[in-house]
């Protein structure tokens, strides 16, 4: 009976600790305010605790360096076990965390290296809110499903007045500067005055994939948005996506035919899609569910249960890709 009491007994409550680790946090150079929070419910499931920095704007690299190896450094020394453990550093909308879970962090010296990179966009990237949830490793490469989503993503949000041609400079800056980072799931977004978004995981776009982007979004002969998605859920590395302006079915078919031959210039397989609905008719398991998807150079994973592709589909679909099907 002791030894089950044991292994069930609640984490001990670290209130002092987080405190005082927030309190040293909160006199470094660079920090402009400090909170923390500690939550202990192991009944509800609910035992976690946080940091949250408002960074001042002058914050330098070595500063951010110095503040996060301090707290990453407190992890090892204080048994936070049973803990899900965070750090946000916010400038603005700016954010700099780390997300740690509830194991062991093992990778403190890349989360360090990141986070002077975080400093670095924000200057590269004056204008852009940038927002970076850095990598998190474990000991023995565990990878807990409630973890998934909480590290290794970048996101650079443009000025309302950007196009997708800033956004197209964005990804060619971070291909440039920060290959580093392109192992992260990034997106990189224009404004809401003109709508543009290039989304990449594992790596950034080549400079091919970017001028063909390009050539769609500048030909507005039927008004439509573009977006770019490299290594995203479904089989084809590279899909293209454009969402016209109006509802009328015959718009998307007609940009399908003004654009598939620019796809058809990337290395195969690339997806297209063209409807109202920006990669709307798509589930998240890579499924077509309505028109209008062809896999240049592959075979586009569809649901005839729910719908037949019309005939100018299947006109598409027996030009452009290398399966046949009912």
């Amino acid at each position: 009976m002791a030894i089950l009491s044991a292994c069930h007994a609640a984490p001990p409550d670290r209130s002092a600790e987080v405190a005082s680790l927030a309190r040293l946090l909160g006199q470094m150079p660079g920090v402009q305010t400090v909170k923390h929070t500690v939550t202990n419910r192991p009944a509800q499931g609910v035992v976690r605790l946080a940091i949250y920095i408002e960074a001042t704007e002058a914050i330098t690299e070595d500063q951010l360096a110095v503040l996060v190896s301090r707290y990453l450094q407190d992890l090892t020394m204080v048994n936070y076990s049973g803990y899900h453990t965070e750090l946000d550093v916010h400038r603005g909308w700016n954010l700099f965390a780390v997300d740690g879970g509830r194991l062991a962090i093992d990778n403190a010296e890349q989360i360090v290296s990141q986070a002077r990179d975080w400093v670095s966009l924000r200057h590269e990237f004056p204008t852009a809110t940038v927002r970076l949830r850095t990598t998190v490793t474990h000991p023995g490469g565990q990878s807990p499903i409630q973890e998934w989503g909480h590290s290794d993503l970048g996101s650079l949000r443009l000025g309302n007045d950007a196009d997708y041609t800033d956004v197209a400079a964005a990804a060619t800056t971070l291909n440039d500067k920060f290959l580093r980072l392109a192992n992260l799931t990034w997106t990189i977004s224009a404004g809401r005055d003109h709508p543009a978004e290039i989304k990449s995981a594992h790596r950034f776009p080549t400079p091919r994939e970017l001028d063909v982007w390009r050539l769609m979004n500048a030909d507005q002969t039927i008004p439509h948005i573009d977006k770019l998605t490299i290594n995203g859920r479904v089989k084809a590395p590279v899909w293209l996506a454009e969402q016209t302006r109006s509802h009328d079915p015959a718009d998307a078919l007609a940009l399908a035919n003004r654009h598939l031959p620019l796809v058809a210039a990337l290395t195969a397989p690339v997806l297209y899609t063209a409807s109202d609905q920006i990669q709307g008719h798509i589930t998240g398991d890579g499924l077509a569910t309505g028109p209008l998807a062809i896999t240049v150079g592959g075979c586009t994973n569809r649901d005839y249960v729910v719908y037949q592709p019309a005939p100018a589909e299947q006109a598409l679909m027996n030009a452009y890709e290398t399966c046949r099907r009912p």
